[in-house]
């Protein structure tokens, strides 16, 4: 009985001791999975270095290689680049004892940084700092879905006459397996920084996001940051806003993506006479097909710049291949499509009174018989557009203040009308008409006026009949 009790313990042992050398094998496999599956950026190259898996626990090494010009799109810092290695410490599951508490998984590990230097990127962090180096931590789940938590410790730096209290911050990332869904929370406690003549202060920050698509350009979702105030004072700027609100996101449509972006202040405090201002805008009906192709064009032509294979013009543009060119005329294709358009509003708590601007601008789709290819007359696009913009400011609010002077007279030209206590102003396009608070203007022949050169030696009449300009 005791030697069939001694080989049930044995037994029982040994199995539990091998779930951590099983779960390192699938911890493996997801943590291989999550670095092929990283989204392409450019300039911005991802590599598994290596992985070194344990019974217990396991090494794993990455190198994230960035280089500024590709990633910014500025070809003079194609030489500005440099590596991160990112170096992970992971215990493996089932049962694993986070700073979450006890969670079950493949795994659970703590994320830290080298970089070119004897130091490393986190030790370089950490001193200018003056804190404990940033904390990164991760669970990957049996799903091999997984949750990060990044801290930055609270820290106060003080040089000259350089001052900075950060009250740390908080990032909390979720992802699935396959890195297609990402939601995130954002916490920055209150923070100031003084400096020669400025001084600036801020509440408790916090912000969130939501998106979910298999490429960054079918990516849907919204992301949210919200400021109850900062403010900034310095010699000659008193600046206070309340209630920011930032926003912005994007949804698909019947296949084309939509896109917005929101700020809003609920009350501002400033030598101009604006109490609150909100801003809202819009593109609507892009494709995601012809976004990737920009992109892959763009980098193209920067890469062709800076290797010196695409010489520049007089004006530092790049001078474009037959066959960049046709390239970009494809891209423009792809992107002008029927229903591409433009949205934009303006809400403004000024002088006491609300004033709102509100202007959209759409592509119908070029005229029948004409393509992108064969317009050789810019003013063929004037009937693929169709819009409208709006103005509206309170009259008695402005007429009241120092600007009276200054709206007089777009009123005695028409521009400005007054309508039941409003200053409006109406702008619509259709058909290649322009109408202005109901009236039609000659805007084909105002563009090519406009565009017409000056030609040289023309003399120009004067009031005197003699005046010459070259």
């Amino acid at each position: 009985m005791k030697k069939l009790l001694i080989y049930a313990v044995a037994i029982t042992v040994g199995v539990l001791l091998s779930f951590p050398l099983l779960t390192g094998f699938a911890l493996e496999r997801a943590y291989e999975n999550r670095v092929a599956n990283m989204p392409v950026q450019p300039g911005i190259t991802i590599v598994s270095e290596s992985y070194e898996r344990g019974w217990f626990r396991s090494n794993a090494l990455v190198r994230v290689s960035l280089n500024l010009g590709e990633w910014l799109g500025d070809p003079s810092l194609e030489d500005d680049t440099f590596d991160v290695l990112v170096k992970s410490d992971l215990h493996h599951g089932p049962v694993l004892f986070t700073d979450l508490g006890t969670r079950f998984g493949l795994g659970y590990g703590s994320l830290s940084f080298a970089g070119d230097g004897l130091q490393g990127l986190e030790q370089d962090l950490a001193q200018w700092l003056e804190a404990a180096p940033l904390k990164i931590h991760t669970i990957i789940y049996f799903d091999q879905s997984a949750h990060t938590e990044l801290d930055i410790a609270e820290y106060a730096a003080d040089q000259g006459e350089d001052h900075i209290r950060f009250g740390g911050m908080n990032v909390s990332l979720r992802t699935n397996g396959d890195l297609t869904k990402f939601d995130a929370t954002l916490l920055i406690q209150p923070s100031s920084m003084i400096t020669t003549g400025l001084a600036l202060d801020m509440t408790e920050a916090s912000g969130s996001m939501s998106y979910e698509g298999a490429t960054p350009y079918t990516l849907v979702g919204e992301s949210v940051f919200t400021v109850p105030k900062l403010a900034v004072n310095g010699k000659t700027l008193s600046l206070v806003l309340q209630d920011i609100n930032m926003n912005n996101g994007s949804q698909m449509n019947q296949g084309k993506m939509d896109y917005f972006q929101t700020l809003e202040i609920g009350n501002l405090e400033s030598p101009l006479p604006i109490q609150s201002a909100s801003w809202h805008l819009e593109f609507t009906g892009v494709s995601p097909e012809g976004l990737e192709r920009w992109s892959d064009v763009s980098l193209e032509i920067q890469k062709a710049v800076s290797n010196g294979t695409l010489p520049l013009d007089d004006k530092g543009e790049p001078q474009l291949t037959p066959a960049l060119e046709a390239e970009l005329e494809q891209v423009m294709q792809a992107l002008l499509q029927p229903g591409l358009g433009f949205v934009q509003r303006l809400d403004l708590g000024a002088l006491g009174a609300q004033h709102h601007t509100h202007m959209n601008l759409k592509f119908e789709g070029l005229p029948a018989g004409v393509s992108l290819e064969g317009l050789d007359d810019p003013m063929q696009f004037l009937p693929a557009f169709s819009g409208a913009l709006d103005l509206e400011l309170d009259e008695p609010a402005v007429m009241n203040s120092q600007f009276a002077d200054m709206v007089l007279p777009y009123q005695q030209q028409g521009l400005l009308m007054s309508e039941q206590g409003k200053l409006v102003l109406k702008a619509a396009l259709q058909d290649g008409v322009l109408m202005l608070n109901g009236n039609p203007l000659p805007l084909e022949a105002m563009l090519q006026s406009a565009m017409q050169p000056e030609p040289e030696g023309e003399t120009i009449p004067g009031q005197d009949g003699s005046a010459l300009i070259e």
